[in-house]
This record gives C-alpha cells, structure tokens and sequence, in this order.
C-alpha cells in the first residue's frame, strides 16, 4: 500500500504547462525568368494563427487545454483562471 494511502493524504497531481503559436504564412515559391536574372515577386504575409495554451499531467495523462488570439498577460489570466475551475478544489493547497 503506497505512503499516501496510510497517512491519509490527498492526491497531488504534478502539471506540465506550455504554451505554442500556431499558425501560417505565405512563401514565395520560384519565378521564371532569364538566366542571371533575380525575380521579382510581391510578397504578402497575411500571418493567420492563435496561441495554444495547455497543461498536462504527466503520470495519469490528464490533460487540458484552450484557445486564444494572443500571448499576453491578460489571455494567460484568463487560462489560469479556467485551468482552477477544471480542477476544483482537490488539487490545490
């Protein structure tokens, strides 16, 4: 029987957090044009992405995640606060 178990201690579970843009932008591909002659080619980056923020545990394989337009102070709050209502009480001390 584990330690845990016989002193009558709660559960613990160990998060793994990271955060990853994810998204796209255009590329350039080849143009045609005479030897000796560099392209020329308009290049526009509408760069479309959103920012995944997650959280695992590694030992039972929970895990959880969400959305957000942006990295910034205010969109991680917001995670944190969805991340403690997920848990509830039972995991923190």
């Amino acid at each position: 029987m584990a330690l845990p178990s016989l002193l009558n201690l709660p559960t613990i579970r160990y998060l793994v957090q990271d955060e990853s843009r994810i998204g796209r932008k255009t590329e350039t591909g080849r143009g045609i044009t005479a030897k000796g002659v560099k392209p020329i080619a308009k290049v526009d980056w509408p760069r479309e992405a959103f920012w995944l923020y997650g959280v695992v545990d590694p030992v039972s394989g929970w895990h959880w995640s969400q959305t957000h337009p942006h990295l910034n102070q205010t969109h991680f709050q917001q995670f944190l606060d969805d991340l403690s209502r997920a848990l509830g009480d039972l995991y923190w001390y």
